[in-house]
């Protein structure tokens, strides 16, 4: 019985050493949130719902990205629908989220432009860059760290939950 404890005991350790890596500052860094072929989301703060990467390596190398909160669904007749319109569901227009922090942790971008895409999100246009492109963003208190793996054309969408 010992022995057997003693086994998953071992097997247990072993497991968790595994799944987590060294990055290249010797922190160590636990395992990704999403891994696509050419990117990894590593965290993301919990009042992001939704991340979402696509690439188009035939075009220049530039990301964009689209943050903010996702389009209210259609309207209703019943009173959720009506409370799922409002303006304090999705927040004030004018509160349209902005990353204040942008830090780069590998790779180098030489422009960004801040764009109002609708009343509710603001698009971030990062050109120039230099990959592989490892990026922490903070807004407020959401944060969100990434890495994009080789050079194309980036659509990201970075989408906040709804308030309550």
């Amino acid at each position: 019985m010992k022995q057997k404890l003693f086994l998953l005991l071992f097997l247990f350790i072993g497991m968790a050493t595994a799944n987590a890596s060294i990055n290249k500052n010797g922190n160590l860094q636990t395992d990704t949130l999403k891994k696509g072929k050419n990117y990894i989301l590593f965290n993301k703060s919990a009042n992001i719902d939704e991340v979402s990467f696509s690439v188009n390596k035939k075009k220049e190398s530039t990301l964009v990205i689209r943050y903010g909160y996702p389009n209210p669904g259609a309207p209703t007749n019943n009173i959720n629908g009506a409370i799922q319109q409002s303006k304090t569901q999705y927040g004030e227009p004018e509160a349209i989220p902005v990353f204040d922090k942008i830090e780069i942790v590998s790779g180098k971008y030489e422009n960004i432009k801040v764009e109002k895409e609708n009343t509710l999100r603001n698009r971030f246009t990062f050109t120039d860059l230099q990959f592989p492109l490892h990026l922490k963003l903070t807004s407020g208190k959401e944060t969100i760290e990434f890495e994009l793996q080789e050079a194309g054309y980036w659509n990201m969408a970075i989408m906040l939950k709804k308030n309550n």
